[in-house]
């Protein structure tokens, strides 16, 4: 979606990386990932037993056609979930940056 979705503006990703099944080709990262150009923050476990540090999460981060000064990836010392309290602080953060800081309205 995120390569031919022009609704989405921005993604945050969490347990992200490249999966080695076999799949069709129009499901095949290496033929969506470079088409990816929005702003992507990955969120991933240094031990993720799933996705591989060296082999699944920096190939998909790598691969990646956005701009390198608008995608950026976290790792944190767990397996293949993510510390809540950081995975929200994160999130946030990326969010406000790329898409403005929400405004309270004050409805009395």
């Amino acid at each position: 979606m995120l390569a031919v979705e022009k609704r989405i503006k921005v993604t945050i990703l969490r347990g992200a990386g490249l999966a080695f099944e076999p799949v069709l080709p129009e499901a095949d990262p290496f033929n969506y990932l470079p088409r990816v150009n929005i702003p992507v923050l990955m969120l991933n476990g240094r031990y993720d037993f799933f996705l591989p540090l060296e082999t699944s999460q920096k190939p998909f981060f790598e691969w990646l056609g956005t701009p390198a000064d608008q995608k950026a990836i976290r790792r944190y010392d767990s397996g293949h979930g993510v510390p809540r309290t950081e995975r929200i602080k994160e999130t946030l953060t990326w969010l406000d940056h790329y898409l403005g800081s929400v405004k309270q309205v004050n409805n009395d």
